[in-house]
């Protein structure tokens, strides 16, 4: 990390006073709450986050099994939600089990809770710099070819990264490889109207593109045009294009295919 104050931009300067203010108001209500209703929020995103990504998908298809809700979109719902639950039943538990005795108005371990309040600030501290990173990464992948993306989260991301202790924060992102690759690929696809040739030309796309949901979709003017404009937004939002991402069996036979090493032979010239 720098030591020189100059090499400190404004936006260094504002995270480190808001980390700091973060733990001092930690440390104020760990003192006044105690240690374990100073953990209740830690604790509570520790736990919901642990039991949504182990239990959640599952839970997701099961409960939604049936239903119109779009099939590739059940996993991450029961994630969210198993998550959402968990973290606050967690959070309502140590809340009880930390409250002070009747008639007592200090806490029993007020200087434990201090310590303990202290090192959530800096938690927390990382939880907004973990959000803006987030935010900023799908910006990264959603911004055209060629082009930096224009946000503002994206700037303090940026700055942010640029001390020799947080500069992996700038490729940090939430999501996981597969998918994160799978996103670029499209973005070199959109670009690429040989590559998406190539593509139809898989075999593996070839039966894939057999579903009438799917060809409907790809023969479709609009959408073609869309592609060819770059433009990811508006070929999201098309009907068509929305119809295959809520066609539950088609989307069943895509995942079974490994669409990142079939998408990138597609993106491989032929040799001449």
């Amino acid at each position: 990390m720098p030591t020189d104050p100059a090499a400190f931009s404004p936006t260094l300067w504002v995270a480190t006073a808001i980390l700091a203010a973060l733990m001092i108001r930690g440390a104020w209500r760990g003192y006044r709450r105690g240690p374990l209703r100073q953990l209740a929020g830690p604790a509570a995103l520790t736990v919901g986050q642990l039991s949504g990504w182990i239990f959640g998908g599952d839970l997701g298809h099961a409960l939604l099994q049936g239903t119109s809700y779009p099939w590739m979109l059940r996993g991450i719902t029961g994630v969210v939600g198993l998550a959402c639950v968990a973290g606050l039943l967690s959070y309502a538990l140590l809340w009880r089990l930390g409250r002070t005795p009747e008639g007592q108005d200090e806490s029993e371990s007020p200087v434990l809770g201090a310590l303990v309040g202290c090192w959530t600030g800096a938690l927390y501290f990382l939880l907004l710099v973990g959000i803006i990173a987030s935010v900023a990464s799908v910006y990264d992948l959603l911004a055209r070819p060629g082009t930096s993306a224009d946000h503002w989260t994206v700037a303090v991301r940026d700055e942010l990264a640029a001390t020799p202790l947080t500069r992996e924060l700038k490729d940090w992102s939430p999501l996981p490889d597969k998918q994160r690759t799978l996103i670029l690929q499209t973005r070199r696809l959109m670009a690429d109207p040989e590559a998406r040739r190539r593509l139809m030309a898989q075999p593996e796309i070839r039966a894939l593109a057999a579903h009438p949901t799917l060809y409907q979709a790809w023969q479709d003017k609009e959408v073609r045009e869309l592609l060819n404009n770059k433009d990811l937004g508006g070929f999201i939002e098309h009907p068509k294009v929305r119809a295959v991402l809520a066609d539950e069996t088609l989307q069943q036979e895509a995942e079974r295919v490994d669409l990142t090493k079939v998408i990138e032979r597609s993106l491989l010239a032929p040799k001449k």
